[in-house]
């Protein structure tokens, strides 16, 4: 049964200036970040703060995501109204597809909840995915809060630091409790495939799904009257060259973000700013926007040559790299800010990526199959494996697979797949590792064992297999 807590806030609004300005209470402020788009956050908290994106139209507010939880998207649906001095919310529009930032849509629940239909087909009717998310929520603010409370006594008693330490520490126990308390997810109540335009009076909301990148339902908001275009910085960011990949290295519309990218920088009517909202919630002009759509086509451009000519990925990769044809990187904001050692990383990540669209990719063939086909993708991955088809199969990624499948708990299903990635990658001491966690959580002790003591003659400096052994030992 649901349960709804209720929240009584004492706000003072001291201040209300808009354009430029922002108005506050002792609670929350509000910050006009582009004509009519504002950002309400909350003043509790600590160095992640709770925020929400507003669009106040004349015919009412609209609201972009919903953060991680009920209770925390109630305390700044509360914001908005004592700070905006509105209650007319209108519509909530998911513009992600991911549960920490849809986690509270139930504070919506009455008015119109628009999504991509991906997002409504991933999460109906679906409890172990939303539960198996949930759980990872959990688990990731109980160890924010445990590295807080780690680094609380380096600060001076008293201190500014110390202050602020126990406020994020209190934060993450408190969003942690939220989620541990119950979640009710609800999806979206309208979808739509491609495109939907709503039309609010004095400005239009086109709404255009991007393709599949981080998620599979991730949309860009284009408001013509302002000639301003609302991205959620998965896709564009100062801290990424293109749009992240999904976790678990699914199939990416590249031609599709080029496609959009271009209608929206360099089409009839293009925009003069992008808003990157979700997390950092800055506004790019469209040519620091434009670098990023330059650097997608050259890099799909290049890598399709690459494969064309029969380079293998590790040819690519270096023909491609930032010493080579990619230098010109070196040059773009996200290096000058952030440096070789964060780029580069990344830049390789997506040759690889590219590189990999459109083959037969053992991954692809065991997340088609799930859930109820697994055992036959794996006989026909082990079959193409011994005929020497043409497959590419890669470690991290089918490990990756194990790992979601163990966090939804579908056990069998896990050691499944990390027993066929034993096989494929018998020198590998991290496959050994991955297959004993599996068996253990499954109940085969002595199977964890066996295996934990193959990675350890493997790598004999994997503590964690020594660990796990003392552990199980006992």
């Amino acid at each position: 049964m649901k349960t709804r807590p209720i929240f009584r806030t004492t706000i003072i609004v001291i201040a209300c200036v808009f354009y430029g300005g922002y108005a506050s209470s002792q609670d929350f402020q509000v910050t006009e970040i582009f004509d009519k788009i504002f950002k309400v956050e909350s003043l509790q908290n600590g160095e992640d703060g709770e925020e929400q994106i507003v669009i106040a139209s004349d015919q009412g507010l609209v609201v972009l995501n919903s953060f991680s939880s009920e209770p925390t998207a109630r305390r700044l649906k509360a914001g908005i109204v004592e700070t905006l001095k509105r209650d007319d919310f209108l519509y909530l529009i998911n513009i992600v597809d991911r549960l920490d930032r849809c986690g509270g849509n139930g504070a919506y629940e009455g008015i119109p909840i628009i999504g991509h239909r991906g997002f409504w087909d991933n999460y109906r009717d679906n409890n172990s995915i939303v539960d198996a998310e949930v759980k990872r929520m959990i688990e990731m603010w109980r160890w924010k809060e445990s590295v807080a409370r780690e680094r609380l006594p380096n600060h001076e008693p008293g201190s500014e630091q110390a202050i602020g330490e126990q406020e994020w520490i209190n934060t993450c126990k408190r969003r942690a409790e939220e989620l541990e308390s119950g979640f009710s997810f609800l999806p979206p109540t309208e979808t739509y495939d491609d495109r939907m335009t709503l039309d609010l009076g004095d400005i239009t909301l086109n709404l255009i799904w991007f393709g599949r990148a981080k998620g599979d339902a991730i949309s860009v908001i284009v408001i013509p009257e302002k000639k301003l275009a609302i991205l959620p910085d998965d896709l564009l960011s100062p801290l990424h060259l293109a749009p992240y990949p999904h976790p678990r290295f699914k199939a990416l519309d590249v031609t599709r973000w080029i496609e959009v990218l271009e209608e929206i920088l360099e089409g009839d009517n293009p925009v003069e700013n992008v808003l990157l909202c979700d997390f950092l919630n800055v506004v790019w002009s469209r040519d620091r926007a434009h670098l990023h759509l330059d650097y997608i086509r050259k890099l799909w451009s290049a890598v399709r040559k690459a494969d064309a000519a029969g380079k293998s990925l590790e040819e690519t990769d270096t023909q491609l790299s930032l010493d080579n044809d990619f230098a010109f990187v070196k040059e773009m904001p996200v290096y000058i800010d952030r440096g070789d050692e964060w780029v580069r990383p990344q830049h390789r990540m997506h040759v690889r990526l590219f590189f990999l669209q459109g083959k037969t990719l053992a991954s692809a063939m065991i997340e088609n199959a799930l859930p109820d086909s697994l055992s036959a993708a794996l006989a026909e991955i082990r079959k193409l494996k011994n005929e020497g088809a043409d497959i590419f199969i890669e470690e991290a990624a089918i490990n990756g697979i194990g790992y979601y499948l163990l966090g939804a708990e579908k056990l069998t299903s896990a050691v499944e797949v990390f027993e066929l990635n034993v096989e494929l990658f018998p020198e590998s001491f991290n496959v050994y590792d991955s297959y004993a966690e599996a068996l253990m959580k499954s109940g085969d002790t002595q199977g964890a064992i066996v295996n934990y003591k193959k990675s350890l003659a493997l790598n004999p400096d994997n503590t964690h297999a020594l660990n796990m052994l003392k552990e199980l030992s006992e």
